[in-house]
């Protein structure tokens, strides 16, 4: 996909994130603790998690994902947005903005160095992406969330093996953001 689509598809679908944070939930839609049943797998999730300091009982988090079939050459794309929904500011983690080593940056990202971590998993559970590899991640800090107030980042995954050098083979396979928001992926052939 060409940097300007990725672009608005990363802005269609974080408008869509911010009207579901509000309280506006499309009728596919489901959340991680929601007992609504769909059709379909949605490509957007929200519920509550623990957000690094930030408890889950005040931390709302919105997940979605551009698609849940990849054709090869692909990216899966993965936005968040956390919402604090209580009195007090609580702290996450994010990146040093540049060279200035106590102003976190505002944009975040997920990954394996990123302010919320995802994982690919295939059958068996067998952890598929990112693997137990070593990553250099950047310096972080801590943020402060404040009250009502919203962070959100994104993410990217190429259908490769942790080293990047080979797609990982066609099949079925489970995306799992921060540890329980879980998307079913599929791997086409062709």
């Amino acid at each position: 996909m060409r940097r300007g689509k990725r672009g608005a598809a990363l802005a269609a679908a974080l408008t869509l994130a911010a009207t579901l944070m509000l309280g506006v939930t499309p009728a596919n839609a489901k959340g991680s603790h929601s007992h609504h049943t769909t059709k379909a797998p949605a490509l957007v999730q929200q519920g509550h998690g623990t957000f690094w300091e930030c408890p889950a009982k005040v931390s709302r988090l919105l997940i979605a994902v551009n698609h849940l079939t990849l054709r090869p050459g692909q990216e899966l794309t993965m936005n968040f947005i956390v919402r604090n929904t209580g009195a007090k500011p609580c702290n996450y983690v994010a990146p040093y903005a540049g060279s200035q080593s106590s102003v976190t940056a505002s944009t975040l990202e997920v990954g394996p160095c990123g302010s919320m971590g995802f994982e690919i998993e295939g059958a068996h559970h067998r952890n598929v992406w990112p693997g137990d590899q070593p990553f250099n991640c950047p310096a972080l800090g801590f943020a402060q969330l404040q009250p009502n107030g919203t962070v959100q980042g994104t993410g990217m995954w190429g259908q490769t093996v942790p080293t990047g050098q080979k797609r990982v083979p066609a099949g079925a396979y489970t995306l799992i953001i921060d540890g329980h928001f879980k998307f079913p992926l599929r791997i086409a052939a062709h």
